[in-house]
């Protein structure tokens, strides 16, 4: 359940983890962050929010029939 590589089910990324709008991004360095893609188009939304991610006016769980 929580050994997905991306860190979809890990608990310490919250609701991030299974949002249709949050991506892992992986720095140069090895640190994983979480991109939010509605900040790109509403400013209420961070760009990085801080983890774990417990409520979300924004969230929208992924489909899965991916």
């Amino acid at each position: 359940m929580n050994d997905r590589p991306d860190g979809r089910q890990d608990p310490r990324v919250g609701l991030c983890g299974n949002c249709r709008h949050a991506r892992p991004i992986q720095s140069d360095r090895g640190s994983r962050f979480w991109l939010c893609e509605r900040s790109r188009t509403d400013p209420a939304f961070p760009k990085f929010p801080p983890l774990p991610v417990r409520t979300c006016g924004g969230y929208e769980p992924e489909s899965e029939t991916k």
